[in-house]
């Protein structure tokens, strides 16, 4: 064999779970530049190593593709947790009020507070419905806007100084498609607003250089996670984003698949909203960071009251018995949307939590394809809490994909019975199906959401994907599981899936949600060398233990961009 044909990096005496059409496990890889030229037995690959090759003993540890999140939200929490009060891991009002007040004493002089977080599970009365008062924050800050997202991102609760400098009064009229709560006896403002009314309230602004020190950020934390490809979710900061993004590529440091989706709204004309996107799209193209999808929302969530269902709100849920939440498209605007972004080869990407509106969202899609000529749109509607099941069939049919979020597909403590079985009832123990897509043959694409998943580790989704059942417990300060069958968190196991499955819908079905599956997704010879090795074998480890197995190293295109160095981890031979 020539120079020119022997392998940059060998990795070999592992289990290689190579994610191809037949679920092939090897026991080496030969990398070569950014390409895979050989995947086999160690024999195999023997005739690639030549004196200068690195060679790495896996010591029985796995290799999987590298992983793609294909719903996420970049920064992420990198600007939260720079700038911003952390309300992530609390779940108690005085501990919010805590954390905000510990903030402000922290930065005097600050002029406003930001900060993300809060649960619904954490308010009880009529605060669970409408959301937490203006009264809690103005006790803190009377004198500076104060602005908390919600975990969802879905509500904002504010304090007077807040709706003062927003400009909205008593008076004001919720928009089409939001709320501005107010109390149903005074008709006061109440301090929370959802959906399309967050837009009134003022926003957090960071500089250009502030975002690319958070987007670079996210990168590692991608990295360190396995991560090396995602759908980029923008929506009220898309400029500055695509500029971050486009920063780090002329840095020469994007080592991510990055494929961005951008927002289509209702209320805004449609046709200019897509000769916008055509512009980014030409401004912001190059092999590893494309615009490719037309982002919407069709409804908004269950704990906020605002998903849109086939049947009615529980009478808990304060809205009286015949409440089901809300469509936020006229259907002929939809579905002319729905063609204007097809026609221009663009995805449709649909937000969609309530029966009743992933149903409409099919129908609006059915519609389109029947006046449109045949295409590789890979649309996807995404989340799914609650699904009827006559709708499943229609996703085969219409050749739509499944993007999941493992990460919520079981009963948290302190949230699920406080408000999923509140505000739901009995269909709340069938929400998020998941074996019933695959089952009719429809490709998952698993996703974070992250920051809505402050943890976005898709070890962690693939264990609950599997289990239907709580993964590491003390992160919700509870007592972890050692049987998967444990009842106490366990949602409807008839949706598990297999180890296999749960990887392929983070490698080879996010690489086709991203339309790279051609090039990554799988470990193929002719495939980029888009790789992750971890501690254990997850083929043959108690479901129960993904959660604790460690990212060992990651590679991008060939190269190395993540090891873990943390003593205790046991490094790996050459």
């Amino acid at each position: 064999m020539t120079q020119g044909f022997f392998a940059d990096i060998v990795l070999r005496n592992g289990v290689v779970y190579t994610a191809d059409a037949q679920d092939t496990v090897c026991q080496a890889v030969a990398v070569k530049g950014d390409k895979i030229i050989s995947v086999g037995t160690n024999e195999q690959v023997t005739t690639y190593i030549g004196e200068d090759t690195k060679q790495i003993d896996l010591q029985g540890k796995m290799v999987i593709p590298g992983l793609i999140d294909s719903h996420i939200h970049p920064p992420g929490i990198a600007l939260s947790e720079l700038y911003e009060v952390q309300l992530f891991g609390i779940n108690s009002l005085e501990g919010y009020l805590d954390a905000v007040k510990r903030f402000i004493n922290q930065h005097p002089g600050t002029k406003a507070v930001y900060g993300q977080g809060w649960l619904w599970s954490a308010f009880t009365g009529e605060e669970a419905n409408k959301g937490p008062r203006k009264e809690h924050l103005d006790a803190l800050a009377p004198d500076i806007p104060v602005i908390l997202r919600a975990m969802d991102g879905h509500s904002w609760w504010v304090n007077s100084k807040a709706l003062a400098v927003s400009g909205i009064t008593r008076d004001s009229d919720s928009p089409d498609g939001g709320i501005i709560e107010k109390d149903s006896v005074s008709g006061e403002l109440w301090g929370t607003v959802k959906e399309s009314a967050i837009s009134l309230v003022v926003q957090p602004e960071y500089t250009l250089e502030q975002y690319i020190e958070a987007i670079s950020a996210f990168q590692s934390k991608m990295h360190s996670l396995g991560i090396t490809g995602v759908l980029s979710i923008m929506g009220r900061f898309t400029q500055i984003i695509l500029q971050a993004w486009n920063h780090l590529e002329k840095q020469e440091g994007l080592a991510l698949r990055v494929r961005g989706a951008i927002m289509v709204q209702p209320q805004n004309n449609l046709l200019s909203q897509f000769e916008d996107i055509d512009r980014l799209q030409q401004e912001y193209h190059s092999p590893y960071f494309q615009i490719t999808t037309a982002k919407f929302f069709a409804d908004g969530v269950v704990e906020g009251g605002t998903s849109y269902l086939l049947e009615p709100y529980t009478v808990e849920t304060g809205k009286g018995s015949n409440y089901y939440g809300g469509f936020l498209w006229d259907m002929n605007m939809l579905e002319q949307a729905f063609c204007l972004a097809n026609q221009r080869g663009m995805q449709i990407h649909v937000h969609s939590t309530g029966d009743a509106a992933t149903r409409k969202v099919l129908d609006a899609l059915e519609s389109a394809q029947e006046k449109l000529s045949q295409g590789d749109f890979r649309n996807t509607i995404t989340h799914l809490q609650l699904v009827h099941e006559d709708d499943i069939p229609r996703f085969k049919q219409l050749k739509v994909i499944a993007s999941v979020q493992p990460y919520w597909h079981f009963k948290g403590p302190n949230w699920w019975h406080n408000v999923d079985y509140r505000i739901l009832g009995e269909r709340a123990k069938y929400e998020y199906p998941l074996r019933s897509f695959v089952d009719q043959g429809i490709p998952i694409a698993s996703s974070s959401d992250y920051s809505i998943t402050p943890v976005p580790n898709p070890l962690f989704a693939i264990e609950v994907g599997v289990t239907r059942n709580i993964y590491n417990g003390c992160v919700f300060g509870v007592e972890d599981i050692t049987d998967m069958d444990d009842e106490r968190y366990l949602l409807n196991k008839d949706e598990r899936v297999s180890v296999t499955e749960m990887i392929k819908s983070f490698t080879i079905n996010g690489a086709y949600a991203l339309f790279i599956d051609h090039e990554t997704g799988s470990i193929e010879a002719g495939k980029q060398a888009d790789l992750v090795v971890l501690e254990e074998d997850l083929l043959s480890i108690n479901p129960v233990d993904i959660d604790k197995v460690k990212v060992i190293m990651t590679f991008f295109a060939g190269k190395l961009v993540y090891t873990r160095q943390e003593s205790g981890t046991g490094q790996l031979g050459e």
